[in-house]
């Protein structure tokens, strides 16, 4: 159990600096966060973290939105009371978007 605990915390933990990165730059760019944006920056981080070796891919598709509640192209504003709020990944870049600087 502990082994396994270990590898869900590796994925967290790395897809949290990555997506740090990616809300970074898109804020620094003036990209206001919508459902859009925010299921393109899961796409890139997710994408980036399945050429590390070292991470466990179960345990990183654990982080993703499930496909079938997407809307890709929503341009409304990303807000935490929405559904798609509940989803690691999700809330991983709401909360490093009203973080940033």
């Amino acid at each position: 159990m502990e082994a396994e605990i270990a590898k869900l915390e590796a994925v967290e933990s790395r897809l949290r600096n990555v997506i740090h990165i990616l809300v970074e730059h898109r804020k620094a760019h003036g990209v206001p966060l919508t459902w859009r944006v925010m299921f393109e920056i899961e796409d890139e981080a997710l994408s980036m973290l399945e050429h590390e070796a070292d991470l466990d891919m179960h345990y990183v598709n654990l982080m993703a939105s499930p496909s079938a509640q997407r809307s890709q192209g929503r341009e409304e504003p990303a807000g935490l009371t929405d559904l798609y709020a509940m989803h690691t990944a999700l809330w991983m870049i709401q909360e490093a978007y009203y973080h940033a600087h």
